[in-house]
């Protein structure tokens, strides 16, 4: 499955406006609804993100039933709360609504148990995206020691997404990318790649030097597709989107 993203709906009426500027191709429109450890929780979160993760119990209403839809839920932990990810990726599931279809997580080489038991524990199919970040590629070492980690996660994990930008806007290194993409796909052809950081409607020409070797290549954007009130602009997303599926035709 392939997907251009969108990540940081927060209303409904967003959701509606991206999928009617899509006029589809062989891709889904991945929809990416944050949710945190401390979101699940109502903890305060820092403003930057607060104004970007909806409340919990909002997100079914977000999601819309569309076949060209990828509803996913981009679920961060906090250090040192490991231990239940499993439960929380089970409540936001129930939270999510009948239109959830997934995750990605954006978490350092989780723990395979805890994926495990999520998915044994959810009923129905589940698509998991594990975000590889910065932290990520540093603690492996090389792009072989990323793509030996992730053959640990096969079976459970349905395609990844290197980002080292964590949803600020910062370029990725497409260069760097390539190399860990073709690692990755050396040891496992059958898991999706996607690239995410620093991309929006003005900077998409990032992605041409990896065309070539990863036609199905998905991508996700967030930081660039906001305005200065740090909200989702309708129009930025518009223009992303169109500009994606002719690129990604």
């Amino acid at each position: 499955m392939s997907y251009i993203g969108v990540t940081g709906f927060s209303k409904r009426e967003e959701v509606s406006a991206a999928l009617e500027a899509y006029k589809g191709n062989n891709r889904k429109l991945m929809v990416g609804v944050l949710a945190t450890w401390k979101s699940l929780r109502g903890i305060p979160m820092k403003p930057i993100w607060a104004k970007q993760t909806p409340d919990p119990q909002d997100i079914k209403n977000i999601f819309i039933d569309d076949a060209r839809a990828l509803n996913l839920v981009h679920f961060s932990t906090e250090e040192g709360q490991e231990h239940s990810i499993a439960d929380d990726m089970l409540a936001i599931h129930r939270l999510g609504g009948e239109h959830i279809h997934g995750f990605q997580l954006n978490m350092t080489w989780p723990s395979i148990d805890q994926l495990r038991t999520y998915k044994e524990k959810v009923s129905g199919e589940c698509y998991i995206v594990l975000q590889i970040g910065r932290h990520a590629v540093e603690s492996a070492g090389t792009p072989f020691m990323v793509s030996s980690i992730l053959t640990e996660y096969r079976g459970v994990v349905d395609a990844i997404l290197l980002d080292s930008s964590g949803g600020r806007g910062k370029p990725f290194d497409a260069e760097r990318a390539r190399h860990i993409l073709l690692a990755i796909r050396d040891k496992m052809d059958d898991i999706g790649l996607g690239v995410a950081g620093g991309l929006g409607p003005h900077s998409l020409d990032l992605l041409e030097p990896l065309l070539t070797d990863f036609p199905d290549i998905n991508i996700d954007a967030q930081g660039r597709l906001r305005n200065e009130e740090n909200e989702l602009d309708s129009r930025l997303v518009r223009f992303y989107i169109y500009k994606a599926s002719l690129l990604l035709a």
